[in-house]
């Protein structure tokens, strides 16, 4: 084998071994290094381009998904500019490995995005009307990603991990009619002749022109609506026959228990619930149990309390850049608890299982 072909397999194992996070430190040194070589760069293309037919894919993303990933990547290098900006030096070391991770998302990651953009693809469906056919966008995120788009009326919407969304190509009738299941912001434009209506199945959404975050998971026994500013009407049923809730205002958390229909309304911090479309994750007098589960849909991971003492903990914290272990570490740090972690496997059709973390009680 020629010296070119070592070093392409050598590159193409350290990649694998660094993007699976099973590097030693000398390893991760030697990643770096890699990449700021532009020596290297037909290497890496190459890379990248094995990456992207591992991924299996039989037709390329479609034209109106470009935009999509046009937006994450500003995402990307806007975290990578907030990065440089709040890291100090004597965080160096973080800092190289952030940005090694910015060109790798350059070079050998594009090719995974593309794939992401492609899971997450706008697909249409035409719903016959007396009039005109009205057809539908859905906006698939998968777990551990977040995205965000406008809507026809030029609304909002930041979409959270393992969230689906549906609306119209464009708002032509006497309603702006969309559906969630998953997690959402929306920053609705003001129209108060064209209400906009949010349908999530028992707990549905009226506003006119409003802030606000909506928690609506299927595995979850409760739907949660977190309002910023404006007004919003709770209602049940369909809109043209539909019975109101509750009025919800500003600062006010509206939990509604789809299993015996009940509405619980409360003052909270606001921010604690939409922080996360800034990156970050903010905890304050949770239960262990709510930050496993936030955890688990951040990194997409599996983490398993051992015990059911366990969930009862309180944890207060806020994350931004941190990576999931030093999350684990700093929660030794806050409570009384052991992890083991199981590293993910390779399935046959190329996909890898999830990280499987067990938090148990320290004796």
């Amino acid at each position: 084998m020629s010296e070119n072909g070592k070093k392409s397999n050598r590159i193409s194992l350290l990649f694998q071994k660094y993007l699976n996070e099973t590097c030693s430190e000398e390893k991760v040194q030697e990643v770096l290094a890699i990449l700021e070589d532009s020596n290297n760069d037909p290497i890496l293309s190459a890379e990248a381009k094995n990456q992207w037919e591992a991924v299996n894919i039989e037709q390329q993303i479609p034209a109106e998904n470009r935009l999509l990933m046009n937006r994450i990547l500003d995402h990307l290098h806007h975290r990578i500019r907030l990065h440089e900006e709040k890291t100090s030096e004597k965080y160096s070391m973080k800092k190289r490995l952030f940005f090694g991770f910015s060109k790798v998302a350059a070079v050998l990651i594009l090719p995974l995005l593309g794939y992401s953009i492609y899971l997450t693809s706008k697909t249409s469906k035409t719903l016959p009307t007396e009039a005109n056919p009205v057809v539908w966008q859905t906006v698939k995120t998968p777990v551990g990603m977040q995205t965000d788009f406008s809507l026809p009326d030029g609304s909002h919407v930041w979409l959270n991990s393992g969230s689906v969304f549906k609306y119209p190509l464009s708002f032509t009738q006497d309603k702006r009619l969309v559906e969630l299941t998953g997690e959402a912001f929306f920053d609705v434009a003001k129209d108060a002749s064209h209400p906009f209506l949010v349908m999530t199945g028992k707990m549905n959404i009226e506003v006119k022109g409003t802030k606000f975050n909506v928690i609506n998971y299927p595995e979850e026994s409760t739907s949660e609506l977190i309002l910023e500013s404006g007004s919003v009407r709770l209602f049940t049923g369909n809109y043209e026959d539909n019975k109101t809730i509750a009025h919800i205002n500003p600062g006010e958390l509206a939990s509604f228990d789809l299993t015996n229909n009940q509405l619980k309304v409360s003052d909270v911090d606001v921010d604690k619930y939409t922080a996360w479309r800034d990156g970050k994750l903010i905890f304050r007098d949770d239960s262990m149990e709510e930050v496993v589960r936030k955890l688990n849909r951040w990194f997409n991971v599996e983490i398993i309390l051992q015990s059911s003492e366990l969930e009862d903990y309180v944890y207060t914290a806020t994350y931004q850049y941190e990576t999931l272990p030093q999350i684990l570490e700093l929660l030794k740090i806050s409570a009384p608890v052991n992890y083991s972690i199981t590293e993910r496997k390779r399935m046959n059709d190329n996909t890898y299982t999830k990280r499987k973390i067990v938090i148990t009680k320290r004796e």
